[in-house]
C-alpha cells in the first residue's frame, strides 16, 4: 500500500504560531512530509488548500482543518481537532457533542486533542486535557502530541537548559494513562484511530538571560508525525487526495512514529485467518485461527499487544504470532535513540471478530 506521512495538527500566525502559511509548508517540505493539514485555534483560512511548491520546486499538500475549543472556558480544556471542514462553528465550542455531530454531518472528521497532558514549568503549567468523555460519535485521539511531551520533559529549570541546546534528548514515549486511556475506549468495542503529531507553533521561550526558539517547525514535523496507509498512490487532483487522506484516517489505516528516531517508511501490522486479510484499522473475522504479523524496516523491541497487554515481544525485524483469541490487537515499537529507549512506532488497531 503506497504510505505517505503528514502532520495534523499544528498552527501558524493566523492564530498563535510563529510562522505563516507558506514558512509552515517549506519547514514541512525541508522535514520530508509529503502533507499537512493547518488547525489554528477556532479559524479556518480560505484559499489555503492545494499542492504548494517551494524554491526548489518541492511540494507538499496543504489541507485545512481548525482545532475548537470553547475560548470563554478557564482553562481552555476540551480541545477538539476539526479536519476537512472550514465552517465557523465556535458557536457549538461550549458543548462538545453538539461540535462533534457537526463536523460529521459536514463530512469531517474529529480527534480529541493532546487528551491528557501533565504541567510543565512556569506557563506551561497550565495544562488542556479532554475533561467531556460523556461522548461519541468522534473519529479518535491524538495518542502522541510532542508539545505535550516536551513541556513535561522541561519541567525544571535544568530540564529546560538542557532540553533548549539538547532538544535530541526530550521526546519519550506517549504518556502511559493515554496508552491506557486508548485501551480502555478500545475495550467499549468503540473503534478509535490514532494519530499522532507536532502541535507545532515554534515559540521562543526565556528562562533568565536566555531567550531561544527551541524547537522551529522544521525540528518538529522530524518528531512524532501520522504514516498514512492509501489504496492507491496519492492524487494530483486535491479533492481526490482530500478523500484518499479522509478515508485512511477514518479507517484507521494508519501508525503513528517518533521519526526523529528512525525513518518508520515501510512499518507493516497485518493480519489472515482463513481466506481474509488485514491491515491497521481493519476488522478481521475470525476462522477458527488468526495470524498476526509485524514487519520493521530496521530491529527494535517489537510488542503485539491483545487488549491492552503484551502477549508477544521480540527484538529484531519481525514478529508472527498465531491465535483463537478474539479481541483488539495493536502493536508497539521501540528503539535505542540516544542512550534509552524511546517510543518508535505505534499502531492503530486490528480488530479480530
Amino acid at each position: 500500500m503506497p504510505e505517505i506521512v503528514g502532520n495534523l495538527h499544528l498552527h501558524t500566525t493566523a492564530s498563535d504560531g510563529t510562522g505563516s502559511h507558506a514558512e509552515v509548508a517549506a519547514a514541512a517540505i525541508r522535514a520530508g512530509l509529503d502533507f499537512i493539514v493547518y488547525t489554528d485555534h477556532n479559524i479556518a483560512v480560505e484559499g489555503v488548500e492545494g499542492w504548494w511548491r517551494d524554491a526548489h520546486g518541492r511540494e507538499i499538500l496543504r489541507l485545512m482543518g481548525q482545532e475548537i475549543n470553547d475560548m470563554q472556558l478557564v482553562p481552555e480544556y476540551n480541545h477538539l481537532l476539526c479536519h476537512f471542514v472550514a465552517d465557523d462553528l465556535n458557536n457549538l465550542a461550549a458543548d462538545p457533542q453538539q461540535l462533534i455531530d457537526a463536523i460529521t454531518d459536514r463530512g469531517g472528521l474529529t480527534f480529541l486533542a493532546h487528551p491528557l497532558e501533565r504541567p510543565g514549568m512556569g506557563a506551561a503549567q497550565e495544562i488542556y486535557p479532554w475533561l467531556s468523555w460523556d461522548i461519541s460519535g468522534y473519529t479518535g485521539i491524538e495518542l502522541w502530541n510532542t508539545m505535550t511531551d516536551v513541556k513535561w520533559q522541561l519541567r525544571s529549570k535544568l530540564r529546560a537548559v538542557i532540553g533548549a541546546y539538547l532538544p535530541y534528548l526530550v521526546l519519550t514515549a506517549p504518556f502511559p494513562e493515554v496508552l491506557a486511556k486508548w485501551d480502555e475506549l478500545l475495550a467499549t468495542g468503540q473503534k478509535v484511530v490514532a494519530i499522532g503529531n507536532s502541535d507545532a507553533h515554534a515559540m521562543s521561550f526565556s528562562l533568565g538571560p536566555l531567550r531561544r526558539k527551541i524547537y522551529s517547525y522544521e525540528f518538529l514535523f522530524r518528531t512524532v508525525n501520522t504514516h498514512l496507509l492509501l489504496a492507491e498512490p496519492l492524487s494530483r487532483e486535491v479533492s481526490q487526495a482530500r478523500r484518499q487522506i479522509f478515508e485512511a484516517l477514518q479507517l484507521g489505516h494508519c501508525f503513528v512514529s517518533n521519526d526523529l528516531v528512525a525513518s518508520s517508511r515501510g512499518f507493516s501490522f497485518s493480519g489472515s485467518s482463513g481466506d481474509r486479510q488485514a491491515s491497521m484499522g481493519d476488522t478481521l473475522p475470525l476462522q477458527e485461527t488468526v495470524t498476526l504479523r509485524i514487519a520493521s524496516p530496521l530491529p527494535a523491541r517489537l510488542r503485539l499487544l491483545h487488549q491492552g497487554r503484551v502477549v508477544a515481544e521480540t527484538i529484531g525485524r519481525e514478529l508472527t504470532w498465531q491465535t483463537a483469541e478474539r479481541g483488539v490487537y495493536r502493536v508497539e515499537a521501540y528503539r535505542i535513540y540516544w542512550g534509552w529507549q524511546r517510543g518508535w512506532v505505534f499502531t492503530n488497531p486490528i480488530y479480530v471478530e
